[in-house]
């Protein structure tokens, strides 16, 4: 409906904000979900998708909702069924995503094993409502998603590839790869639970997003850019925490949070990031925004430093896991 060439940027950062707020305005439960899967979604498919693709992600969602979801339900009461459930999906999920790293089922999966997690074992939530709640909260984001191609048409050239491993090509290394983020993604979780941290599934998510792409064969200059932007991506959400805490309305804090949220993308664009930290910058965005927006007053400010701190742990596990992964990568290939 709206043509320009920033029309990518703007339905990116836009929709996801602004049915945040909403939502959160609203009482919604979990409001921060469906924006995320936006996101998620938005980034995956950067043009508008035909409706056979439409048809294939509403299976998906089918298939995680009531499929992996309803399974998990089930081992819930069952602590060693539930673990060994969970990492044999994540295991999945980062053997589907190391192939082609813009694989839906496997980016979604990733994410929902957190929320699954946290949700039955922190939260202490009953898991019955859980498959329901994430199908309609992956229904709205395909809506929304659908409707910013339409009113904000155009496709996004700027954000560079990412090549999977075929699975034709995968190695022992490969399959170890898998194994170590899974087994790793699977221990944070039971630290985070265990040690009752609130930040645990920004932190799990974080770290998921960070460790989910293949290892490149250039892992140092990799590493570091993904460290180096999602910190400085994270100071982006400081002017609305500062606008939150000194009182401002809701509408002042959204306009800010727009605006930052442009100036994160440009900021991206500029640093010529690849999908996998596209991606992880707008999750982060999003979720700090969410954070921000649900304490206001002069509590925001020690909660938010909280979530920085949250952020700063979670990029330094996820560049740990990804240096080890290197490493032995290095000693399976001389042997």
């Amino acid at each position: 409906m709206f043509r320009s060439a920033a029309n990518p940027i703007i339905r990116l950062v836009f929709l996801p904000i602004a049915l945040l707020f909403y939502l959160q305005s609203s009482g919604a439960v979990l409001p921060v979900l469906s924006p995320i899967f936006i996101v998620m979604f938005m980034t995956i498919m950067p043009s508008r998708p035909p409706m056979s693709v439409i048809l294939k992600v509403i299976a998906a969602m089918l298939f995680i909702s009531f499929g992996i979801v309803l399974f998990g339900s089930v081992l819930v009461d069952s602590p060693t069924g539930f673990l060994l459930y969970c990492w044999l999906l994540l295991f999945w999920g980062y053997s589907r995503s190391h192939r082609d790293p813009k694989d839906i089922i496997a980016t979604l999966t990733l994410v929902v094993v957190v929320v699954m997690v946290v949700f039955s074992k922190q939260m202490m939530l009953p898991m019955s409502g859980l498959p329901i709640l994430l199908f309609e909260k992956l229904v709205v984001a395909m809506i929304v998603t659908y409707l910013g191609f339409w009113l904000f048409p155009g496709d996004d050239q700027d954000i560079l590839p990412e090549q999977g491993v075929p699975q034709a090509d995968e190695t022992q290394y490969d399959v170890f790869s898998v194994a170590l983020k899974a087994t790793a993604l699977t221990v944070v979780l039971m630290v985070l639970i265990g040690l009752g941290a609130t930040q645990t599934m920004l932190i799990a998510i974080t770290i998921s997003n960070m460790i989910k792409s293949p290892t490149h064969r250039d892992h140092k200059t990799f590493s570091h850019n993904k460290l180096i932007t999602t910190a400085v991506g994270v100071l982006f959400t400081l002017p609305a925490m500062l606008l939150v805490t000194a009182g401002a309305p809701n509408f002042v804090v959204f306009g800010i949070s727009l605006f930052c949220g442009l100036q994160l993308a440009s900021f991206a664009i500029r640093r010529q990031t690849s999908l996998s930290i596209y991606q992880l910058l707008f999750v982060n965005f999003t979720s700090l925004t969410y954070k921000i927006i649900s304490h206001p007053g002069y509590d925001s400010f020690s909660a938010q430093a909280m979530r920085f701190i949250s952020i700063a742990i979670a990029i330094m596990i996820g560049a740990l896991i990804l240096s080890f992964a290197q490493n032995e990568s290095v000693v399976t290939r001389k042997g």
